[in-house]
């Protein structure tokens, strides 16, 4: 059989399968048979590229494919929007791209420079300003951003927040003021990171049966939870279970 017969086929039931699949009309089922290859592209053309441009993976997938080949591309059109409108969502948005860009430096600048007018207290600023001052390497000034949020917003609940604060002051050597934060949050983070970060601090302190009760919490939790927060979580699962070095499930 020629290659090009065997190519149509292939694409015939390509197309059939993703028609069931998707739940459209099996008329078009009938084209994609009896006028094989005008059928196809005509399907292909009106029904699967329009789903694929909206297709969030798809987009996520071509998004890492251009950052692969210009990383700095979206950085450029960032700066390109700031100096036509200089205004906070910008500044925001090009802050973001700079720390993942792994420019710390420049994002804490614009993160500072957001601080201001009515946004001069914003909670959800200084948490990134925080966050990026302690991947800088600096967490008594991450601990002091922390602290002016918390005193100039005590409404503001951020369990993220609440883990950096503690991983501060670890870094800081104040480990019985990490304890009592790590305490809190092994009951209220909505993940393991808190639990396995408590059970290693108090493992280094030297209290190994309340680390060892840490890490089995996080086992358990583990073998009683779904897959997708297992998969989500797997680096602190796989932590603590080396930790209590217990075999692999």
């Amino acid at each position: 059989m020629p290659a090009l017969a065997v190519l149509t086929i292939a694409l015939q039931i390509a197309c059939a399968i993703h028609v069931v699949r998707t739940g459209r009309e099996y008329y078009w089922i009938m084209l994609i048979l009896f006028v094989p290859l005008i059928g196809c592209a005509v399907y292909i053309a009106t029904q699967v590229l329009p789903d694929l441009r909206t297709s969030r993976g798809v987009r996520r997938t071509g998004n890492r494919l251009i950052k692969a080949i210009d990383p700095e591309r979206e950085l450029r059109r960032l700066k390109d929007e700031l100096a036509l409108s200089d205004n906070i969502d910008n500044r925001l948005a090009l802050a973001e791209e700079c720390r993942q860009a792994g420019r710390l430096a420049d994002a804490e600048e614009l993160f500072q420079s957001c601080l201001s007018g009515p946004f001069a207290e914003d909670p959800h600023i200084l948490l990134k300003l925080a966050e990026v001052r302690f991947e800088r390497g600096s967490a008594e000034a991450c601990r002091q951003t922390l602290d002016r949020l918390k005193s100039a917003n005590p409404d503001f609940q951020s369990t993220d927040g609440h883990l950096l604060y503690a991983r501060a002051l670890e870094k800081l050597g104040d480990h019985d003021a990490a304890l009592d934060e790590y305490a809190a949050l092994s009951t209220s983070y909505p993940g393991e990171e808190a639990r396995v970060r408590y059970g290693l601090l108090l493992a280094s302190q030297g209290r190994a049966d309340e680390a060892r009760e840490q890490f089995e919490q996080t086992l358990l939790r583990a073998r009683r939870a779904p897959g997708y927060y297992r998969r989500k979580e797997k680096y602190w699962i796989d932590l603590a279970r080396e930790r209590l070095g217990a075999p692999s499930p």
